[in-house]
């Protein structure tokens, strides 16, 4: 598959017309329709369909257009990385985040780098640890944070930061008062968790159950800032992430446990690249102003 052949197809469903298609890329209709041609053949399905009124998608060619104009835009990306060598000088950033860091640690970090690096324009998407992954695959994205690791053959992984997650109560809580408590006397209080498709609820019930407990289960939510929020209410007690909750035990509406005998356990957040690419100057800048603290 050759860039000449995407871009006679992307031009042409654009256009709606060989003819004009044509024209725009400077080239002759033969030569842009050989091209599409020999693009499908490749693929073995056509792509678009030929009319007196010019060409339209199939739906195979629907189906292949989103990635087609994504190769597109990240070739464009590399090339204007290239010519502008190892500094940050213009052009688009285009990042994942899971959505812990999204909420957590992103806001001030982008704000930072926009002042910073004002000619760059940022791009951000946010979701869970798997769709991001799932968004720099299709080249969407330049690269991705995330709060949990995803393993896939053309992406590439390597830790970022990690931190604590801390079980905590409101301070209105009846164990907030308490210097130590017991693992049992936690579980017995109620827990409010993420979701089961998130890490954090795996990381909570591997917590407990490592110390021979069963949690009583207040409820589950779809994300960690509702949880906080029910916590900092008084309702039961919750890990949460350092990242979500530092304010809160700095001002003291949340006071984090001593649980005897029993560790905080901790989680690791990932820089998520294409398999063998190195961080863009852009990309590498924003890191820089990502972590904590």
């Amino acid at each position: 598959m050759e860039l000449g052949q995407i871009e006679a197809f992307v031009e042409a469903q654009r256009r709606g017309s060989i003819t004009a298609a044509a024209e725009a890329l400077e080239l002759t209709q033969p030569t842009l329709t050989a091209r599409i041609r020999s693009l499908e053949a490749e693929l073995g399905v056509a792509l678009l369909t030929r009319g007196r009124r010019g060409v339209a998608l199939t739906p195979a060619g629907r189906r292949f257009l989103p990635r087609a104009l994504a190769a597109l835009d990240a070739l464009g990306r590399a090339a204007a990385e290239a010519r502008s060598g190892r500094e940050v000088r213009g052009g688009t950033l285009a990042v994942g985040l899971a959505s812990d860091v999204a909420v957590y640690l992103a806001p001030a970090a982008l704000a930072r780098f926009a002042r910073r690096q004002p000619d760059v324009d940022i791009r951000v998407v946010s979701g869970r640890s798997r769709a991001v992954a799932e968004a720099l695959r299709a080249g969407e994205i330049e690269a991705g944070i995330l709060s949990q690791l995803v393993v896939l053959p053309e992406l590439a992984a390597r830790p970022l930061f990690d931190e604590a997650v801390t079980p905590v109560v409101g301070a209105t809580h009846p164990l907030a008062k308490r210097p130590k408590v017991s693992l049992a006397e936690v579980a017995g209080a109620g827990l409010v968790l993420r979701d089961p498709a998130s890490f954090l609820h795996a990381l909570t019930v591997t917590y407990f159950a490592d110390g021979g407990a069963a949690p009583r289960i207040l409820m589950e939510l779809d994300n960690t800032e509702a949880v906080k929020r029910v916590v900092l209410s008084g309702l039961g007690a919750a890990l949460l992430p350092e990242m979500a909750i530092r304010d809160e035990l700095r001002r003291g509406a949340l006071i984090a446990l001593d649980v005897a005998g029993r560790r905080m356990p901790r989680r690791t957040i990932y820089l998520l690249l294409a398999a063998g690419a190195e961080p863009s100057p852009a990309a590498a800048a924003l890191l820089r102003m990502m972590r904590p603290g």
